[in-house]
């Protein structure tokens, strides 16, 4: 069995960084969600009134709950009113300042056996075990697992993992109809009728793989 081992590190985002992981996020789930703008530009100076509704967001106490546990922090409420009230005159870069003062990145360390590098394992075990934290049932998955059925089922912690990387592995998220026919357009209740695609990002190992690549050009 390969041997891996992830690194700590106490460095932490920048306010860049931050506000690069809202973009990308935006430019994913906007055009999934009809009350987003996907139009929007997403930037440093719009009003949190602005960016809530590019991105169809709840208000400040839901927002507030829902970023901690996105970037594994645990940033007070009154901290977070401050922050995001008035919506109509706080800016996004206030939000970004002070998620980069607590959020911290998270490495992966290739580490080898008889010469055999693993990366890979690390970086997929890493999304597993922070995927199981936020309730995802991962006792299935494995490298080989399809990325559309996990973030077909598990949309929003799925895309978060993903976009905390600091990557953009996904080209576009697309939905297209599984099930034709009258009574399946109008039957909302049915969660088989639409499949979501994500190009050639078909499973764990080439969303993986996608990830290492990103973290290799960016060093370059």
């Amino acid at each position: 069995m390969p041997y891996f081992k992830m690194t700590d590190t106490t460095e932490k985002y920048t306010a860049e960084e931050i506000l690069e992981i809202f973009k990308e996020q935006h430019r994913l789930c906007s055009p999934l969600d009809p009350e987003a703008d996907p139009w929007a530009e997403i930037s440093s100076e719009m009003t949190i009134r602005e960016w809530r509704w590019a991105n169809d967001l709840l208000g400040w106490k839901e927002l507030s709950n829902f970023l901690n546990q996105e970037f594994r922090i645990d940033i007070p409420e009154k901290t977070w009113y401050e922050t995001l009230e008035p919506a109509k005159t706080r800016r996004l870069i206030e939000v970004c300042e002070l998620i980069s003062k607590h959020a911290t990145k998270e490495y992966f360390q290739e580490q080898k056996l008889f010469g055999q590098p693993c990366l890979k394992a690390s970086v997929f075990l890493t999304i597993k075990r922070n995927l199981e934290k936020k309730g995802v049932n991962v006792s299935d998955l494995r490298p080989s697992s399809s990325f559309n059925e996990y973030l077909d089922q598990h949309f929003s912690p799925v895309l978060e993992e993903i976009t905390l990387t600091g990557t953009k592995p996904i080209d576009k998220i697309e939905t297209i109809r599984r099930k034709k026919g009258f009574w399946n357009t109008i039957n909302i209740f049915d969660p088989q009728r639409h499949e979501i695609l994500t190009g050639d990002v078909k499973t764990f190992r080439d969303l993986v793989e996608k990830i290492i690549d990103e973290k290799e050009k960016n060093r370059a």
